[in-house]
């Protein structure tokens, strides 16, 4: 369970966190254009929090998830205020985390033996690089493209140990990654 809820952290970096006052609504919404990896964190939210939730292709043909929970909400608003907490949670759940926020804001490069992770929070990539190392996935340096943070893993070897521990949910990033790693 651990897994899941350090994935679903993860996962919802590629996601939005709203009140509505008037409604008293706590939202946390997650939009991709990939139905398939939604329907994989809509189960994580499930089997962690027992909690159904709203998936929906939107009219700009993105699908979004929509999770109405104050327990939810507050619960990853406050680590998402200190990612340093991730640091204290077992191994399980920062492995969790990463194939989260992988899965949600990585890419694959099929010529260069690469994938990168990106965010806006350089405190997210510093505690993605400090796991990473942990777990002794060599990192490059971080560097920053125009307004977000970017952190590349390269080589085969070092996208092979990727694979083992954390990998993919997403389908067309395993998908990827296993294409460019056959065997």
């Amino acid at each position: 369970m651990e897994r899941e809820k350090g994935f679903i952290l993860g996962a919802c970096e590629d996601g939005t966190f709203y009140y509505r006052g008037k409604k008293n609504q706590y939202t946390i919404e997650i939009e991709q254009k990939i139905y398939e990896w939604l329907e994989i964190v809509k189960k994580a939210f499930c089997r962690v929090y027992n909690k159904n939730s709203n998936l929906r292709k939107t009219s700009k043909g993105f699908y979004r998830l929509t999770i109405y929970s104050k327990k939810i909400y507050n619960e990853l608003l406050e680590t998402r205020k200190n990612y340093k907490k991730v640091l204290e949670r077992s191994k399980e759940y920062q492995i969790g985390f990463l194939q989260g926020v992988f899965d949600a804001e990585g890419t694959v490069h099929n010529k260069r033996y690469s994938i990168r992770v990106a965010s806006k929070k350089k405190e997210v990539i510093n505690v993605i690089k400090e796991i990473l190392e942990k777990l002794k996935i060599k990192t490059g340096k971080i560097y920053k493209d125009k307004t977000i943070y970017v952190l590349p893993l390269y080589g085969k070897e070092n996208l092979i140990r990727f694979l083992n521990i954390i990998g993919f949910r997403h389908p067309q990033k395993k998908k990827k990654l296993l294409k460019l790693i056959p065997g």
